[in-house]
């Protein structure tokens, strides 16, 4: 997500360039690969051992948003972002697995599938695009800042407003949000990342993949029929 929303990044490592950008940017595709993986393991763990229950979901939801919370104070901090960025993935795996426990319940698993297909491929395409183009995509900061917000308060109003077309609105719009801010974080990596950011930048990609799967498992799940 948006660096933005915390401190404006200078261009040391841009402005390096070389072996000193590669690195950095191979450094954080390599946070953010482990700890995808992470989740990921963490997920399957879950899917088979922790119950159906929406308390525990709700809680690991709750305990994720805590650390995010940190991350500004943490951000720079060696050693403590690592950590706390590890704990956010863990509290985000146990998130997935339970929803596919719920999914697969539900005899919905494809769409589970499906979501984290689309999800790669939309990630690795962008990501793609970002590195080959080298459009500098910053000039999104304000307006995802803006969206972001925005979108926030529809999903919150979307719990008490039950109504299928909103809840298809609100989803859409989380799908395309989450996508720029990808194109936007990878942008800041390549072209305004400073050196030892490298934990920071790869925990605001990871918010990233995580909230576009989110969106895109619950626009499928409407776009199927389903409602909750």
């Amino acid at each position: 997500m948006a660096y933005a929303k915390f401190e404006k990044i200078s261009n040391n490592v841009a402005m390096a360039g070389g072996e000193v950008k590669a690195s950095f940017i191979a450094s954080v595709y390599k946070l953010l690969m482990a700890n995808i993986m992470a989740a990921i393991v963490f997920g399957f763990i879950a899917f088979y051992t922790f119950p159906i229950s929406r308390g525990l979901f709700y809680g690991l939801s709750f305990g994720a948003l805590g650390v995010l919370l940190l991350a500004p104070f943490i951000a720079k901090t060696k050693g403590a972002n690592l950590v706390m960025f590890f704990i956010y993935a863990l509290l985000e795996g146990g998130m997935l697995g339970i929803a596919a426990k719920i999914y697969v319940a539900a005899g919905l698993g494809i769409i589970f599938l499906q979501a984290a297909i689309l999800t790669t491929l939309v990630f690795g395409g962008l990501t793609a695009f970002a590195h080959i183009s080298k459009k500098d995509f910053s000039f999104l900061g304000s307006f995802l800042f803006v969206a972001v917000l925005l979108l926030l308060g529809a999903g919150i109003m979307a719990i008490f407003f039950r109504s299928h077309m909103f809840h298809l609105i609100v989803a859409s719009a989380g799908v395309a949000i989450f996508s720029m801010f990808i194109l936007f974080d990878t942008s800041r990596i390549i072209h305004r990342a400073q050196e030892g950011e490298e934990v920071f930048a790869a925990w605001m990609l990871f918010i990233d993949v995580i909230a576009l799967f989110w969106y895109i498992l619950w626009l499928l799940s409407l776009l199927s029929g389903g409602d909750n």
